[in-house]
């Protein structure tokens, strides 16, 4: 709903679509991005397979036509008896391994943004050098506080649609020093591919 409680029934496509949806289970062991179907009423929807039982966070981007980018959050419980996640590890500075590619992650905090810099590489030690684009830029990042609380969507630093050399940097800003989880997501070959991390920020924003 608009600031009035009327229903917001028109979108501006943000990279390519009108709603990013995004869920996360309590723990953040579970992450899903979606992209649900907005109807003449402005009903938002889709169909969604929860993989374990717990409580989830939603997070849904949008941008009402002609405004300024919205985020919408809400909270539900899927009944079940899965073990609850483990707790988060920072392993940022590490090498995470997410099929053939491995994935160096460097995290450089600023004066106002904190540059988080990917190195792609694959299974021989080459740069990744055909990711696509995806949704329109050439990598989406989300990151979330520890106890869920803290949402940030990141977009690449540079609009190049090309990274030839296998790196991608974003500009995340941070609201409060904490553990995060982050999940950096690229296409190559016609399929989205997913880098999760944990990282630790130190530096007062």
């Amino acid at each position: 709903q608009d600031d009035d409680r009327t229903p917001i029934k028109t979108f501006d496509v943000l990279h390519e679509k009108p709603v990013h949806l995004i869920v996360v289970r309590e723990g953040l062991d579970e992450f899903a991005h979606l992209h649900p179907e907005v109807d003449a009423s402005g009903m938002i929807t889709i169909e969604f397979a929860f993989p374990k039982s717990g409580k989830y966070r939603l997070f849904a981007d949008h941008q009402p036509q002609g405004k300024s980018p919205g985020l919408a959050a809400g909270e539900l419980v899927v009944a079940g008896d899965d073990e609850p996640a483990a707790a988060l590890v920072p392993n940022a500075s590490s090498e995470v391994a997410v099929g053939e590619i491995k994935a160096h992650i460097a995290i450089q905090p600023g004066d106002q943004e904190t540059a988080v810099r990917f190195h792609l590489v694959d299974a021989a030690g080459q740069a990744v050098g055909d990711l696509q684009p995806y949704l329109g830029a050439m990598g989406h990042l989300v990151i979330i506080s520890a106890d869920g609380r803290e949402y940030v969507h990141a977009h690449p630093l540079s609009e190049a649609k090309t990274a030839l050399d296998g790196a991608v940097e974003f500009a995340a800003h941070f609201a409060k020093p904490g553990i995060y989880k982050a999940w950096g997501q690229f296409q190559r070959d016609g399929s989205v591919f997913t880098v999760p991390f944990v990282l630790e920020h130190s530096k007062q924003p």
